[in-house]
């Protein structure tokens, strides 16, 4: 979508809160003024839940919310109709919810136009940036999550001895979603953690062209990994989890993406390039409810607090080379790594 959101530093979400309130039972939400006594919020969702990724993480992040800090709490699942995103966005602001809660790229521009009619409404988007005074925007260090996937998918096709189903061919692969600036900050990581380990290395890279689309993302890996790929990072939303299918089909590696997704195929599933949605969002709740969230603001996660990181399947991945991506990591941490990024991606998390 054209949305070009302005970038800048955040500084670290403070640790103490206010204490938090008892469990509140009760779910969902009258069309009442908000109660100084109570805390509420909605979860807008742009699509369906049960992606095993990026919406469900979001939708952890809300449970906590009721869970921990008491809050009355009601998610609505959208549809991957993009006309009615805008609707569904309208239908829950203004209705007495503390923060309505959303995210992803693609709806960003709804939300920048329903923000402005509903002023007096609080908003947290997550995964883009949204300048508005009564929206606080959560963004993401998804380069660097990607570094170490490309870091791990080359030390399998290098490390025989280590994984079996690699036939060491020095191929990888990399299926995004959609051909986005998101995405592509995505590949342009993978690539780099690849070459850092083997210059010589051939990455294939595809587009899905959808985020809903599995059958798409499962073809395009059977023809990666008919290219020779020892390991393909599915980097695709929901399509992704094609890839991950397909990995199990041919007997080879797949690295998932958003969520812990490597119970899904554990024979084949090495890692997760995780997204902590879940986590970012209950942090800028957390701040909401004790007052104290920024709006017109941006708070950007990465490796170094805690919101990108890469699950290793153990069973699959040994000691030694859960070591040599720590010392990457750390590199990438400390700036003696730079991973390169693509615009208007190129953020810093704090420290």
């Amino acid at each position: 979508m054209g949305h070009k959101p302005r970038f800048k530093k955040s500084a670290r979400i403070g640790a103490a809160l206010a204490a938090m309130t008892s469990l509140v039972a009760a779910w969902g939400i009258p069309a009442t003024a908000a109660s100084t006594k109570t805390f509420k919020v909605a979860y807008m969702v742009p699509g369906n839940l049960g992606d095993l990724g990026f919406f469900d993480s979001g939708e952890k992040g809300i449970t906590w919310a009721h869970q921990r800090l008491g809050a009355i709490v009601k998610t609505v699942q959208g549809t991957t109709d993009t006309s009615q995103w805008t609707p569904d966005l309208k239908a829950v602001s203004g209705q007495g919810y503390n923060v309505v809660v959303t995210g992803s790229s693609q709806v960003a521009q709804d939300l920048q136009a329903v923000a402005k009619q509903f002023p007096a409404q609080h908003y947290i988007m997550f995964d883009d940036d949204v300048a508005a005074p009564n929206v606080a925007s959560i963004v993401y260090l998804q380069n660097d999550g990607a570094f170490l996937a490309g870091v791990l998918s080359a030390l399998v096709t290098t490390h025989t001895k280590q994984f079996p189903l690699s036939k060491g061919s020095d191929v990888v692969g990399i299926v995004g979603g959609m051909n986005i600036p998101v995405i592509r900050d995505f590949v342009v990581g993978f690539v780099k953690g690849a070459h850092v380990v083997n210059p010589k290395i051939k990455v294939l890279t595809s587009y899905v062209g959808s985020f809903t689309d599995p059958q798409t993302g499962y073809n395009q890996a059977i023809e990666m990994y008919n290219q020779g790929a020892d390991a393909i990072f599915a980097a695709a939303g929901g399509s992704g989890l094609g890839v991950l299918k397909a990995s199990a089909h041919v007997n080879r590696y797949s690295i998932g993406v958003d969520s812990n997704q490597n119970g899904l195929y554990p024979k084949n599933v090495l890692a997760s390039d995780l997204k902590n949605v879940d986590v970012s969002v209950f942090d800028l709740l957390k701040l909401a409810k004790a007052g104290t969230l920024k709006y017109n603001h941006q708070y950007v996660y990465g490796l170094s607090n805690n919101g990108i990181a890469l699950l290793l399947n153990n069973k699959l991945v040994p000691k030694s080379i859960s070591n040599a991506l720590a010392a990457y990591s750390a590199k990438v941490t400390s700036g003696k790594v730079n991973v390169p990024c693509v615009p208007p991606y190129c953020l810093s998390a704090s420290k």
